[in-house]
């Protein structure tokens, strides 16, 4: 395989890593089992990692617990755009410049049920996802390539369940009609940022000026990264919060699995980073926040092998993301 092709592999892998760093969905949460079309709530795995809240600072008076209260039957629909660049060397030539093409997609959320202590039954569904705008010097293969990987998201959706604070209790992701194996594990692998969108809140009574971390460990396209999540209530008046938000994010060595890696190829991690800033605003009586903003630099080293070849590289890439959420 020509390495031009299994460097835009590379590109699709590193853009499946930004689409699951939402920030409204910061922190990871149980990877769901993906169900081909299955009636009801599945509890969660046996091995669920729950995410961890702290609470550093309660903020100044007056100060009160925040709890998601939305009404049943608000609908939203969220439209996410990622904006990424990123720079890639490898062992055996100099380093270059990747323009990836911008990213958009829509998902649609609504609120079917409150039970008495608070839990939220929501269905959630995928209605487009499409590359727009200047694809710059992106090979027409690798444009297809792309295109494709994110038109498969497309009529995904499914039924969830969390607490009002949050948290995911559970779920079925359900695929579209005809779905292949490919699809069903990029999905299988992107079910974090399905289930978990809302980032966890505190359980204490806070006030402007509060700080809390959410501390978490996730599978992010076939690595497994540690996050932290630190949290800062900018403002809260009239319904509306306003949230800073830091993230700090790391990967120990590990061999990388992706259903967008070339047949036959081998990615293992050496070591992965990344420092993000961003901020969230919205109301405690929807889902989703009316704007996300999140900016997200990361520095990775990975050796790689083609498929049918002995010869390793080291590739060393530098990505710089840019996230925005907007429902309305």
């Amino acid at each position: 395989m020509k390495k031009r092709q299994f460097i835009a592999s590379l590109c699709l892998v590193s853009a499946g890593w930004a689409i699951e760093l939402s920030p409204a969905s910061l922190s990871a949460e149980t990877p769901l089992v993906v169900q081909q079309p299955a009636p009801g709530l599945s509890a969660p795995a046996a091995n669920s990692k729950t995410p961890q809240v702290e609470l550093l600072n309660p903020g100044v008076e007056p100060r009160q617990q925040l709890r998601l209260k939305p009404a049943i039957d608000v609908k939203q629909t969220t439209v996410m755009t990622v904006k990424m660049d990123m720079d890639i060397s490898a062992s055996d030539q100099s380093s270059r410049g990747v323009q990836i093409p911008v990213s958009v997609m829509t998902f649609e959320t609504k609120v079917t049920k409150i039970d008495p202590n608070g839990d939220i039954y929501y269905e959630f569904a995928y209605t487009n996802a499409d590359i727009v705008g200047d694809t710059g010097n992106t090979q027409p293969a690798a444009l297809d390539a792309m295109r494709s990987a994110l038109k498969n998201i497309v009529g995904v959706k499914g039924s969830f369940m969390m607490d009002n604070r949050g948290f995911h209790k559970g779920g079925d992701i359900i695929l579209p009609e005809g779905a292949d194996n490919n699809v069903k594990k990029m999905v299988g692998q992107m079910s974090k940022s399905l289930e978990q969108i809302a980032s966890p809140l505190p359980a204490e009574a806070v006030g402007k000026g509060a700080k809390w971390r959410v501390s978490s460990s996730s599978d992010f396209s076939g690595i497994n990264v540690n996050q932290i999540a630190t949290y800062e209530l900018a403002s809260w008046q009239d319904g509306v919060a306003s949230m800073n938000v830091s993230i700090e994010q790391q990967a120990n060595p590990q061999n990388i699995t992706s259903p967008l890696l070339p047949a036959g190829a081998t990615l293992t991690l050496k070591s992965f980073s990344s420092q993000g800033r961003g901020k969230v605003t919205g109301r405690l009586d929807r889902l989703i926040p009316f704007r996300s903003t999140v900016s997200i630099s990361s520095n990775s080293e990975m050796s790689a092998k083609n498929a049918g070849s002995s010869q390793e590289s080291t590739i060393k890439t530098k990505m710089a993301m840019e996230m925005t959420l907007e429902s309305k």
